[in-house]
């Protein structure tokens, strides 16, 4: 996945290019680069690193010219090198492009532009994107047309944007399965793979749908369809405020993102009625029921499946999204795919809706970007309302879909009226106070090289969650696992010292998972208990408040986020920015 924003202007862009690279930075940060076109010559200046980096040694932000385009790079196609790093130009230097996607047939057709004698400076699959245009212009010297063209040669998926060296005054952009923004403004146009990237000087935006292909200049958009013919579409208005796209006083995202958490589950919980009783008779009505997502949102999926299967008495399969399509046989008209996503943009989470929707099945979403490709292609929507959320590990939008999975399972049992959101916020703000304590923890344990968490029933995937969070941020090899599955084979694992989070409220299961922890202990564990209730066989003990139970992994969740930020600072890893890995994946 990519970071992708481009603008024409009536002043020089290469600073608002800049600003808004930094704010993309999150969906690629292996290599970024920029081009501006002055006058009648095209400069790119471009590298592999940390987009800061790269503006300290290429100068990006003092580049001339009023159109321009720039990119930050998660590497599919290529290794992280300089070349590699976009943005791409054609061979006479005539089209340059961005690129965000695959293209799965780029082989094919790089064989046949270097038969007609193009030359390439990468290993990149985008690069052929930039040749494939610029044949298609010489021939028709229509910007729009050409980029139409081109892209129509492409098998995978992807956003484009172009430029083209001899019209200063335009540029172009396509998508398939990739999102591509247009950003309406004042005397500049946009487009991008996010709205923070030009949210600092619009929030009127125009998301294009698949096979579209658009035309900008600094005062006006053009769209079409793949017929070529024109689409009519009015911006809309985003809700996010640039203020929510900065870290504050906060020395990372990850941090800032946690710390919101006593207001975002209060905004998550403020839905129009009428939507969520739409979500819930839908899931009454289900011939069959399934639930997709990847990675944090999964664990949210699996809460939700608990609750459904124990209080609703409704059977739900929970489906990695990435594995939706081997089960596709089971979709059938009049079952219901429920996808959760914080971008809505995830790959596998869409292969699998639209797999979904061409059999018939209908489709309800959580995701928190109103305006994605999973929002737009749902039947029906419910949003988490918690803003942008930069840091790649999730936070509060686990927290937000947790909230909103419970306002669902509720309107399915018919709790019309269920509260408590003032409530939890206290809760959340009470848990945040655990930080001193999970630093000592840390101070304990940072070179510890194995985690373990452990918890029964509904507790169980937060589990898991406590785990990946860990294995993202710190790079600690962490398990998460039901605490009834230690004695077939973990335990085969515990050794003096061995930390072990044992996420326990009181509740139907805390005596069985108490009586893990004594195995734990017995076997030289150091055990840490998270729970509202204090016992002798923790060596360590993070007090949470006590809550509804449905509400458990909200609290629960914060001190495993605190423990996970805290061990990658002390590690001296970046928290926003983990190695090898994205916020949103869009690329298979």
């Amino acid at each position: 996945m990519c970071g992708i924003i481009g603008c024409v202007a009536e002043e020089p862009v290469a600073g608002i290019l800049l600003e808004g690279l930094k704010r993309v930075e999150y969906r690629g940060y292996d290599s970024a680069g920029m081009a501006t076109i002055s006058g009648s010559r095209l400069a790119v200046r471009k590298g592999a690193g940390r987009v800061s980096a790269i503006e300290e040694a290429r100068g990006m932000s003092s580049m001339l010219g009023k159109v321009g385009m720039a990119h930050t790079r998660w590497a599919t196609h290529g290794s992280v090198t300089d070349e590699n790093a976009h943005p791409h130009a054609s061979c006479g230097e005539l089209v340059a492009v961005v690129h965000n996607g695959i293209v799965d047939n780029y082989i094919s057709l790089k064989k046949g532009l270097l038969a007609k004698g193009h030359k390439f400076r990468s290993e990149t699959d985008t690069e052929v994107i930039a040749h494939l245009i610029e044949d298609e212009y010489k021939r028709t010297r229509d910007p729009l047309r050409a980029t139409l063209a081109g892209v129509k040669k492409l098998r995978g998926q992807y956003a484009v944007v172009v430029m083209f060296q001899d019209r200063p005054d335009v540029m172009t952009g396509a998508r398939k399965d990739a999102p591509l923004i247009v950003g309406v403004g004042e005397g500049m146009m946009f487009l991008a793979s996010d709205v923070l990237a030009f949210i600092g000087h619009t929030d009127r935006t125009i998301f294009l749908d698949n096979y579209e292909a658009v035309e900008i200049t600094k005062d006006g958009v053009k769209i079409v369809g793949p017929d070529g013919k024109r689409v009519k579409r009015e911006p809309d208005q985003v809700a996010w405020e640039l203020s929510d796209a900065t870290k504050s006083d906060y020395a990372h995202y990850t941090l800032k993102e946690i710390n919101e958490q006593p207001r975002t589950v209060v905004s998550a919980s403020v839905q129009d009625a009428g939507k969520v009783e739409r979500f819930a008779r839908a899931i009454r009505k289900a011939k069959s029921l399934y639930i997709t997502a990847s990675g944090t949102s999964y664990h949210a999926g699996l809460l939700m499946k608990f609750r459904l299967n124990k209080e609703a008495r409704i059977r739900a399969d929970v489906v990695v999204a990435g594995e939706l399509k081997e089960h596709a046989e089971f979709l059938e008209k009049g079952s219901v795919l429920v996808a959760l996503s914080q971008s809505g943009e995830t790959a596998d989470v869409m292969e699998g809706v639209r797999e979904a929707k061409g059999r018939g099945v209908r489709v309800c979403s959580i995701v928190n970007a109103a305006g994605s490709s999973l929002a737009r292609e749902s039947d029906e929507v419910l949003l988490l309302n918690c803003g942008p959320e930069v840091g790649v590990a999730a936070t509060k939008s686990f927290t937000a879909q947790v909230v909103v999975v419970n306002l669902v399972v509720d309107a399915v049992l018919g709790k019309t009226r269920p509260g408590g959101a003032e409530e939890l916020s206290r809760a959340v703000a009470e848990a945040l106070k655990c930080d001193g304590l999970v630093q000592e923890l840390v101070s304990a344990y940072a070179d510890r090289p194995d985690f373990y968490f452990v918890a029964r029933g509904y507790e169980s995937p937060l589990a898991l969650e406590g785990a990946l969070k860990l294995k993202e941020l710190s790079y600690i090899h962490a398990e998460g696992m039901p605490a009834s599955e230690l004695k077939h084979g973990t335990l085969a694992l515990i050794e003096k010292g061995t930390p072990v989070v044992v996420i326990n409220p009181s509740g139907p299961n805390h005596a069985e998972s108490l009586a893990n922890a004594e195995e734990l202990r017995a076997r030289g564990a150091d055990v840490i208990g998270v729970s509202d209730v204090k016992d002798e066989v923790y060596k360590h003990f993070v007090r949470v408040p006590k809550v509804q139970p449905k509400f458990t992994p909200v609290v629960e969740a914060i001190p495993l986020q605190l423990l996970a930020y805290r061990m990658s600072v002390a590690r001296r890893n970046d928290p926003d920015y983990p190695r090898n890995l994205a916020k949103s994946v869009t690329v298979k």
